[in-house]
């Protein structure tokens, strides 16, 4: 079967470029997302699905059990299920806040404690094991109007760190990206003036465009490769240089 990784947010966006970037690469893929249906099913020969609101502790703990009935362990973990809520912060209601944390904070966290417990479970201790959290630039390069949103990257961010350390003396591996603006499903909804229009990117890239999921995707291959076998408590901004330096507006 091979090395087995699981992703969450696997149903679009950064997730789903993962997934499909990974299975082609040789992982046996579990997608997690509450998009899916409630049944662990069979994608493709390399793919498995399964329902999973990583807001839900009940959700979280039934779709590991599910993993480990079937594989019984895994190699990896990359944690990609993310909302977005937009606002300045005093303004925010609770619900917004809360659903912010509870997603890309606490659920992310959620995750990760469950898949350390099958992780540990793996015939060979020397084999590395790795965990990946999608965080954001905007925990690095905070933004007027994202500020909640930052905050709770940033926390991933601290997260990232601890975790590697903490994890490091079992041989399981913990990073995290930091893309900026991705071309999403979630990005493209803020960005519809007809939902809320009051999305703004987060500046503009040297490179001259957005990312592509897939551009995050690669950063994250390499993560669970042989050549970042001596890389643990990194964040890696992906954002085509977006947060080096200030890009003037052209005159």
């Amino acid at each position: 079967m091979g090395k087995i990784v699981v992703l969450t947010g696997a149903a679009s966006g950064i997730g789903r470029a993962s997934a499909t970037r990974l299975a082609a690469a040789g992982w046996t893929v579990v997608m997690l997302d509450r998009a899916f249906d409630t049944a662990w099913r069979a994608v493709d020969a390399r793919s498995f699905a399964m329902h999973c609101d990583v807001s839900e502790p009940a959700s979280v703990e039934a779709a590991f059990a599910a993993i480990d009935t079937q594989l019984g362990t895994i190699d990896a973990l990359v944690c990609s299920a993310g909302t977005l809520r937009i606002g300045a912060i005093v303004d925010m209601s609770i619900a917004d806040f809360d659903a912010l944390y509870h997603v890309n904070t606490r659920g992310a966290w959620l995750v990760a404690r469950a898949a350390v417990q099958l992780m540990r479970k793996r015939r060979d201790p020397a084999a590395l094991r790795r965990i990946v959290f999608v965080g954001s630039i905007s925990a690095i390069r905070p933004k007027v109007g994202n500020g909640a949103y930052g905050a709770q990257k940033a926390a991933l961010h601290t997260l990232t760190g601890v975790m590697a350390a903490e994890l490091g003396g079992e041989g399981i591996l913990v990073n995290a990206v930091a893309p900026g603006t991705v071309d999403t499903p979630m990005i493209q909804a803020m960005q519809d003036a007809s939902q809320t229009g009051r999305y703004r990117p987060s500046g503009t890239s040297p490179l001259g465009r957005v990312a592509q999921p897939e551009d995050v995707a690669a950063v994250i291959e390499f993560y669970l490769g042989d050549q970042s076998n001596y890389v643990t408590g990194t964040v890696i901004p992906v954002d085509g240089g977006t947060r080096a330096a200030f890009v003037p507006p052209a005159a």
